[in-house]
C-alpha cells in the first residue's frame, strides 16, 4: 500500500461512508473486504478523524471530494448527511470542497421515491453537487444481473430523481462481457444516457483485484481500442475513458482515500 508523505500536495480526497450495507450482489465489488473494519450502525463513525482529515487535506492542496462506501451509501443516510455536516463546517471556516460528488447505484434511488424527495435536496443544501451513477448496461434486465439483484428499476427514473434534486449527474459506465461489450453498444449506451440526463460520462473496463483490466471479463482489447478511440476524438468534453493497464489516477500521490479501518492511501489495493 502506497502511503502519502505528508509534504506532499493533494488535489481531491475520497472519504468511505456508511455501515458497508449493500443492496446489490456484484461478483466484483472491491469494498467487500473492507466490510469487516465499517461502522455497525448508520449515522456512527469518527467524526473528529472526518473532520480533520478534510481540514489536514484541504490545506495541502485537496479541493475536489468523493464519498463513496465499501457497500451502498443510500443505505446510511445518516452517515451521509453527517459529513456532509462536516464539510459544510470547514466550508464556513474558508476550507471550501468543490464539486463534491456521491458514489451510488442508484437503485435506492429509483425504488425509494420518498428517500429520494427527502434526503437528495438536503444533501443538495449540506453542499453536494454530483452524483455518481454507476450503470452496467442500460438493458434493465441485463443491469440487474451484473448487480446480482432480481430488478433494477427504471434509469429514467433513478436520474429524473436526482434531477428534481438540482444535483448534477456523471455515470460510471462499467465496461464487461455480456454488457455493454462493443463499440456499437457504447455508442448506444452513451446516446440512450445522454437522453436521459446524463451530464458527463467516464468508462472504463471492468478491474481485477490488482487494478489492472480484468482480461477474462472485460470487452475484448480490439473493441475496447474502438471505444477508447471514439472518446478521444470526442469535442463536448463530457465524455472519457480509462484504459490503462494501471490507471495512474488511482495511485496518484495527489489523490488520497480515508478507508472505513481509518487509515488513510492512496489505493483499495492490497489492503
Amino acid at each position: 500500500m502506497y502511503e502519502v508523505k505528508p509534504e506532499e500536495k493533494l488535489t481531491s480526497l475520497s472519504i468511505l461512508v456508511g455501515t458497508g450495507n449493500c443492496n446489490a450482489n456484484c461478483g466484483f465489488c472491491a469494498g467487500k473486504p473492507l466490510r469487516k473494519y465499517a461502522p455497525k450502525a448508520d449515522g456512527q463513525f469518527d467524526e473528529a478523524l472526518v473532520r480533520k482529515t478534510l481540514a489536514d487535506c484541504f490545506k495541502r492542496g485537496a479541493s475536489y471530494l468523493s464519498l463513496s462506501s465499501c457497500g451502498e451509501p443510500t443505505l446510511s443516510p445518516l452517515s451521509v448527511t453527517k459529513v456532509l455536516g462536516l464539510v459544510q463546517e470547514c466550508a464556513n471556516e474558508g476550507m471550501s470542497y468543490s464539486p463534491v460528488n456521491l458514489y451510488s447505484n442508484g437503485i435506492r434511488i429509483g425504488e425509494d421515491k420518498k428517500f429520494s424527495e427527502k434526503y437528495l435536496p438536503l444533501w443538495k443544501n449540506l453542499g453536494l453537487t454530483t452524483m455518481y451513477i454507476t450503470v452496467h448496461d442500460i438493458d434493465e434486465e441485463n443491469n440487474a444481473r451484473v448487480y446480482g439483484v432480481k430488478s433494477y428499476p427504471s434509469l429514467e427514473d433513478v436520474f429524473s430523481r436526482v434531477r428534481d434534486a438540482e444535483l448534477s449527474i456523471r455515470t460510471n459506465l462499467v465496461l464487461s462481457r455480456g454488457a455493454v461489450d462493443s463499440y456499437e453498444r457504447f455508442i448506444e449506451a452513451i446516446d440512450y444516457l445522454q437522453k436521459i440526463g446524463a451530464d458527463n460520462i467516464s468508462a472504463w473496463p471492468l478491474r481485477d483485484e490488482t487494478d489492472g483490466i480484468d482480461l477474462a471479463r472485460s470487452p475484448d482489447k480490439s473493441e475496447l481500442v474502438r471505444i477508447h478511440d471514439f472518446v478521444e476524438r470526442d469535442t463536448s468534453g463530457r465524455l472519457r475513458m480509462i484504459f490503462e493497464e494501471k490507471p495512474t489516477h488511482y495511485h496518484s500521490e495527489k489523490k488520497l482515500t480515508l478507508f472505513p479501518d481509518g487509515s488513510l492511501a492512496s489505493s483499495w489495493c492490497n489492503r
